[in-house]
């Protein structure tokens, strides 16, 4: 359980933090009505459904549902947990941190174990750049001036060196309180095989600290100094580190990138760093993991474009190309560069600096181009057998093209490059295009079911009266809240109703943002969706309304039950006083219905 102390401190940012200056550092908002709006960070979209309300301090998204509050949109854009993001939004306002708990069980398990293993990583950086400048590592500094960065420019990227020698992380650690399981747990040491103890990972190698977003060292990667193998060593996956969301240099290149409008995407660490580090802006690695779906969400958030330039060899024009997919899925644009044959991209950076890597990016193929390029150099295009092969290793790429239009203009430069009939190939795809939508079909049509849970108009109404009252009008709040048939409401809403009840019977007034907080799952979002409701906040009649349309629903349920009494055949005694019954509950019903009539309001927006 959280101490009061940074209870305190987490009441204190809330307090202070505007949520649209915490999301306007990442996201470009715009006004629309009473909300900000701009493109969802967490999944591609065209057209803005990412709503944020600053006046509420919660945000939402009408296309992916994800939402919640300032501290729930860092931990969802930067991968950290609560305690990390009250504390990145804390730093950034100036909000002094509280004194660490020394009391029992006064930290989660978990967030200790990823607070020591951060703070493990963080000290085992500074540890590696002071090696780099010892006396003894003049051979590393050495090698790093060979590739294009000498002392000065390795202190600006923070490189650093694992010494040779089993145990000399493992000592340096051990003497500032990390236990060996803290250490394990981050990735820094191996266990040996056969026997006790553990040793290591990184040793003899230049060392690369591999950043989140948020700036924290969450891992390295090392690279041999001599002939050793493997080359490139990269740290494992922790807690803390997800090789599949993380891109090397992404924390550095981030601005840059906005400013370009793109972003150049290598392969290596080394790569990565010489191009910077001769003037190329917006440069990022993978972290020794092909190119993915992930990583280029990630980038999206930043610009819409991409250039990849990868080894000038087979196997980076293969590396290229399973890049083309994840980022085509995300609606990146891709381009293709590549140094000249035999050459690394940071070959081409250090013989020719920053023009020579920006001739080579201004040359850049796009999809048609480089795909019918890969088609001609892996099939024999002569052939009609080759031909068809081409075709289908194209027409896979062009699908994942978002825009009709970009599709058509990209099958005509495909026809022409393979010297096919432009119509075949219209045709194809239209065929192609057809079998994806239906592969897609029951899939869209799943998530649109599990979307589709939310309150019903009635129950809308019911609990934006309840969250959205003002101090002055909580008196009458109780008193709708007291009235409500909770029996009529869906699971959802009688949970939310239950919920705001035992606020007010606890002394505290439970608006949208804390309902869906102490809420879970997509439960939590449908509240959140009310925030944004289009119709004007319910005002007491609305209220009293909504009431009289659960009274008439229950009204009618009973009758239904009388009815059915009816229709079996009751004793004649029995059944006068059935139907006397069902004249008192048609009077009720016909007084209730022009009540309910003020409650009938459009569904909430989804």
């Amino acid at each position: 359980m959280a101490s009061g102390a940074f209870r305190d401190y987490v009441e204190t940012i809330r307090a202070t933090a505007d949520i649209a200056q915490v999301v306007g550092e990442v996201v470009q908002l715009r006004k629309a009505g009473r909300s900000l709006v701009g493109l969802c960070p967490f999944h591609h979209e065209k057209t803005p459904s990412f709503h944020v309300d600053g006046a509420k301090g919660v945000f939402y998204c009408f296309g992916c549902g994800v939402g919640g509050d300032l501290f729930k949109f860092v931990m969802e854009y930067h991968h950290v947990d609560f305690a990390e993001a009250a504390r990145s939004i804390g730093d950034k306002l100036g909000v002094p941190r509280p004194a660490p708990s020394r009391g029992p069980g006064r930290e989660p398990a978990e967030d200790n174990r990823r607070r020591r293993a951060i703070a493990a990583l963080e000290e085992a950086g500074k540890f590696f750049a002071q090696r780099l400048e010892a006396p003894e590592s003049a051979e590393a500094r050495g090698y790093l001036a060979r590739r294009g960065l000498p002392v000065e420019r390795a202190r600006t990227f923070g490189l650093g060196l694992a010494p040779p020698g089993w145990d000399n992380l493992l000592r340096h650690l051990g003497a500032r309180g990390f236990a060996v399981e803290e250490l394990l747990a981050a990735g820094l040491v191996v266990p040996r095989e056969g026997s006790s103890g553990v040793y290591d990972r990184f040793r003899g190698r230049i060392i690369f600290p591999i950043h989140d977003t948020a700036g924290r060292v969450v891992s390295f990667g090392g690279r041999a100094l001599g002939d050793e193998t493997p080359k490139y060593l990269n740290g494992p996956e922790t807690e803390v580190y997800d090789k599949s969301r993380i891109l090397f240099r992404l924390r550095e290149a981030g601005p840059e990138i906005r400013r370009e409008g793109r972003a150049v995407v290598v392969e290596g660490y080394f790569d990565a760093v010489v191009l910077a580090a001769v003037g190329v802006p917006g440069v990022v690695a993978v972290c020794g993991t092909a190119f993915g779906q992930a990583h280029a969400r990630l980038l999206r958030r930043y610009a819409p474009k991409v250039d990849c330039i990868f080894d000038g060899d087979a196997a980076g024009r293969k590396a290229a190309r399973r890049s083309l997919g994840p980022a085509l899925a995300e609606g990146l644009e891709i381009r293709v560069a590549a140094p000249p044959d035999g050459q690394d991209p940071d070959d081409l950076a250090r013989e020719g600096g920053a023009d020579a890597v920006r001739a080579r990016l201004d040359a850049a193929l796009d999809l048609p181009a480089f795909l019918v390029g890969e088609a001609k150099r892996d099939f024999d295009v002569a052939s009609l057998d080759g031909r068809v092969k081409a075709l289908e290793m194209v027409l896979e790429q062009i699908l994942l093209l978002e825009s009709p239009l970009a599709r058509a203009e990209a099958a005509t430069r495909v026809a022409e490059g393979l010297g096919i009939d432009d119509d075949l190939v219209r045709d194809e795809l239209r065929r192609a295009a057809r079998e994806r939508r239906r592969e897609l079909g029951a899939k869209v049509y799943s998530a649109t079911q599990q979307k589709a849970r939310r309150f019903s108009a009635v129950e809308a109404t019911l609990i934006r009266f309840l969250a959205l009252r003002p101090p002055e009008q909580l008196t009458e709040a109780d008193r709708v809240a007291g009235e409500i048939p909770l029996d009529q409401l869906g699971e959802s809403a009688r949970n939310v109703v239950e919920r705001w009840i035992e606020g007010r019977s606890d002394g505290e007034t439970l608006d949208l943002r804390r309902l869906a907080e102490l809420a879970a799952g997509e439960a939590a979002t449908d509240i959140l969706s009310l925030a944004f409701s289009n119709e004007k906040e319910p005002d007491v009649e609305a209220a009293e309304g909504a009431l009289a349309a659960l009274r008439g629903a229950q009204l009618a349920s009973e009758m239904r039950t009388v009815q059915e009494e009816i229709d079996r055949g009751a004793p004649p005694e029995e059944l006068a006083r059935l139907l006397q019954r069902k004249i008192a509950l048609a009077r009720e019903l016909q007084k209730g219905a022009a009540g309910a009539a003020s409650a009938r309001r459009s569904p909430p927006r989804s």
